[in-house]
């Protein structure tokens, strides 16, 4: 798996191709394969009876799924609390493009039949268009500050490698999640898988012994020290906010031999300044358009 190849700039597809198709669905994955992007960000979750599933929400989320009548999702349920069989039931084939959240994505394209897939089902169809580029980021859905939305970390992470190690993609994969017991139980437990740690200094996660951090302790307060914090923790990289990182932040990472991938960048100007900045990746709703930016711009891109 290349994280970083110099004077390269890699493309990830976020939850697929969230701006263009509706987010982890199959056929946004497909996209991406057949637009030559290697790379993609999803997010994993598990239901009542214990089936690592791709959605990013502990609760179904009300602009992006219907039921079965077709009526957008208007109750609390949660995704923990339903059988992979019944949320099979729900359709995430479009997006609510008079919500507040659809209105972000007004090109988005509707689809038709699509359901929550299961991680099993995304490895399949991954295993089906590998390449020597390919870079499978798998989030970890999970939190420390609120109960019964997933497994704990031990169960969590055993279920989900349960289906990783079905498929021949292990040396493909790196495992990232903003709650880093994840990331600690995933390096005691399967040592040789790959992780990113996720952070957003500006929801307030990142502070000396956050809950967030596993109660590790910075350096200091600044930012600047959590690429050194991670790689004392074995990381293979660091997917921070962009806005939350500059020139500096980047050649400290870069310096401790640490990757840095941003997201999620999705205004061209932003691209052009974090590929400035010397990030290694680029995680972003609209790959098709970065990599056509890279092509106008002479920007080497993989």
């Amino acid at each position: 798996m290349i994280l970083s190849k110099p004077g390269h700039t890699k493309i990830y597809g976020h939850r697929g191709a969230r701006g263009n198709l509706p987010e982890n669905t199959l056929k946004g994955f497909k996209f991406l394969f057949e637009n030559n992007i290697s790379a993609y960000e999803t997010d994993i979750l598990i239901s009542k009876d214990l089936v690592a599933l791709i959605y990013h929400d502990f609760r179904l989320h009300p602009s992006i799924t219907k039921t079965n009548d077709g009526e957008w999702v208007n109750d609390d349920i949660k995704i923990f609390d339903q059988t992979f069989e019944e949320l099979s039931k729900f359709d995430i084939s479009a997006i609510d493009k008079k919500s507040k959240y659809g209105k972000r994505f007004l090109k988005q394209i509707k689809l038709s039949k699509q359901k929550i897939p299961k991680l099993s089902e995304l490895l399949e169809l991954t295993a089906k268009n590998l390449s020597d580029n390919l870079v499978i980021n798998l989030e970890i859905k999970s939190t420390p500050i609120e109960k019964n939305v997933t497994p704990n970390p031990i169960e969590m992470v055993k279920i989900i490698m349960g289906e990783v190690n079905k498929f021949d993609l292990n040396d493909k994969i790196i495992f990232s999640s903003f709650d880093w017991r994840i990331l600690n139980e995933m390096k005691k437990s399967y040592p040789k898988i790959s992780r990113a740690y996720l952070t957003s200094e500006r929801k307030g996660k990142i502070y000396d012994k956050s809950p967030w951090l596993n109660f590790m302790p910075l350096y200091d307060s600044e930012i600047n020290e959590l690429p050194r914090l991670i790689k004392t923790l074995g990381g293979k990289a660091w997917h921070p906010k962009h806005i939350d990182i500059n020139k500096e932040t980047v050649k400290i990472s870069h310096d401790v031999g640490l990757p840095v991938n941003v997201w999620t960048v999705n205004e061209e100007y932003e691209m052009l300044k974090m590929i400035d900045y010397g990030v290694d990746g680029i995680i972003t709703d609209y790959p098709v358009r970065l990599k056509e930016l890279c092509e106008r711009k002479n920007i080497k891109w993989y």
